[in-house]
């Protein structure tokens, strides 16, 4: 019984770490969605908009696709035209709060 309970701990996790890695939203994501929201505000915000709603100054960020992250991470961390480079300042887990809360709210 326990071996069994092992596997099913171990199918468990590697259904949670696909959904991350897919970047599956929903129940799974929710959570860093939130935190990267409050993210979000504080860093991004007065450029992209509140609440991702653009005001012309910097991309829509609703427009990135979800097969768009590497590309999202590489502009976040190393800059792109005026936006500063945020490595360093903001942690990877952090930077994919920030996706999270942009793929919740992204276009369809």
């Amino acid at each position: 019984m326990r071996a069994r309970g092992r596997v099913v701990d171990v199918l468990r996790i590697g259904v949670l770490a696909g959904a991350a890695l897919l970047g599956v939203s929903g129940v799974l994501a929710q959570p860093a969605a939130d935190a990267g929201r409050d993210l979000y505000a504080e860093h991004c915000a007065q450029c992209h908009g509140e609440r991702l709603n653009a005001t012309g100054a910097a991309p829509d960020l609703k427009l990135l696709g979800a097969d768009q992250q590497a590309r999202y991470d590489a502009m976040v961390k190393n800059g792109k035209g005026q936006m500063p480079a945020w490595d360093g300042m903001i942690s990877d887990e952090e930077i994919a709060q920030i996706w999270a809360y942009i793929r919740s709210r992204a276009e369809r």
